[in-house]
Order: C-alpha cells, then sequence, then structure tokens
C-alpha cells in the first residue's frame, strides 16, 4: 500500500483504495510520516504544507487569511485589515446582545425597594397599562423575588421613567464598549463587562 498527498486538493490518497483516481500532482508520504501527520492532528497541530507542496505540522493558522511562509504564519496587510473588521462586527454583534440581555434582567424601583420583571412580555404589559386611563382597583403585580406589591399609577410611572433612564445609561455603555473594542490590538480579547445597568441577579448576589 502506497499513500500519497495532493498539493492541489489537500488531501490524502490510497494507493489501493484510489487506484487511477489519485492526481497528478501526487507526492508519496511514508506511512510512519503519514501517522505521525495524524497523530499530531489529534493533539490540535494542523496539517498544511511546506513551499514543496509536501504535508508538514504546524501551529493552527490564527485565521483563515494567515498564510505560513518560512514556518511561520503571516498575513497581508489587507488582509489584516478585513480580519480585524470581521473580529470588530462579530464584537459588536455580542455587546448589543449583552445590552439587550441586561435591560431585560429587572428593573428596580427604589419607592418600594422592589426589582419588576423587564423582558418583552413584561415591557408590552406595561405599555397597554399606561394607555388606560385608570388602572384596575387593586391590581396585584408579581415582582421578581415573588412576592405581589399593589401597582399604582404612581409605581407605573416610576418603573417606566427607570426602564428609559437604564436604556440611555446601557445604550451609552455600549457605545463606549465599541469605541473601545475598535481601538484595541485584538478584538476578540476585549472585555466589555463592565459599566451596565445593575440586574436583579447581580443585586441578588452581593
Amino acid at each position: 500500500m502506497m499513500i500519497f498527498y495532493s498539493p492541489k486538493t489537500k488531501g490524502f490518497y490510497v494507493s489501493e483504495i484510489h487506484g487511477d483516481d489519485i492526481p497528478s500532482d501526487k507526492i508519496e508520504i511514508p506511512a510512519g510520516e503519514y501517522q505521525a501527520l495524524l497523530d499530531g492532528q489529534e493533539q490540535g497541530w494542523q496539517i498544511t504544507e511546506n513551499e514543496k507542496g509536501k504535508p508538514i505540522l504546524a501551529v493552527p493558522a490564527p485565521s483563515k487569511y494567515h498564510n505560513l511562509k518560512n514556518g511561520k504564519w503571516e498575513i497581508t496587510p489587507e488582509k489584516l485589515t478585513v480580519l480585524l473588521n470581521e473580529q470588530r462586527a462579530l464584537m459588536w454583534e455580542k455587546i448589543k446582545q449583552k445590552r439587550y440581555d441586561n435591560l431585560r434582567g429587572g428593573v428596580y424601583v427604589k419607592s418600594i425597594g422592589k426589582w419588576f420583571h423587564s423582558n418583552d412580555e413584561s415591557r408590552q404589559q406595561y405599555t397597554f397599562l399606561r394607555t388606560l386611563d385608570a388602572l384596575p382597583p387593586n391590581l396585584m403585580w408579581k415582582t421578581m423575588d415573588n412576592s405581589f406589591v399593589e401597582v399604582t399609577k404612581a409605581i407605573l410611572d416610576e418603573l417606566s421613567l427607570q426602564m428609559i433612564l437604564d436604556e440611555q445609561v446601557d445604550f451609552m455603555n455600549a457605545e463606549r464598549h465599541k469605541a473601545l473594542m475598535e481601538q484595541a490590538e485584538n478584538p476578540l480579547e476585549y472585555d466589555f463587562s463592565s459599566g451596565w445597568v445593575k440586574t436583579f441577579a447581580e443585586a441578588g448576589n452581593e
């Protein structure tokens, strides 16, 4: 049995299996060397090829835009710009998701010391209540600590205002993190965990 590697297809071929279907640019690979390549791949190394097209083991490429040259991964300035823009776009989506999730983590009504739900369904309910000329009498509402409180117009107004204030804080914080992330040498390692409005879960851990 003979084993070959094709630089054109980046694949391995076995004579007894592939026969005449082996590409013409084939390079014969000793069985022991082939096994070493497979073992290295299982351990996290990447199978690539040297300047002559022969398969070798290398540290995994930092990105799809890097090319192996003289045993080192290199990237052109143009491709680095593309890579950084992709990473920044990815991180911006994560920051926006953090902002969204954070604003659904509860809203604190200071006057009564209670946390109200702030998920999308609850927000719709608050909006509907504000359209009513008068709230139903003795309107009891379940808070995030599972206790019930009577919701009055004053409480609903305070709750609604606090949600707006929280949104403004987290919106500005997201923009702050975006600007800092875009200046970071490695956007994917940027830490955007600071400065967000406190959530019910965080308050409970204090």
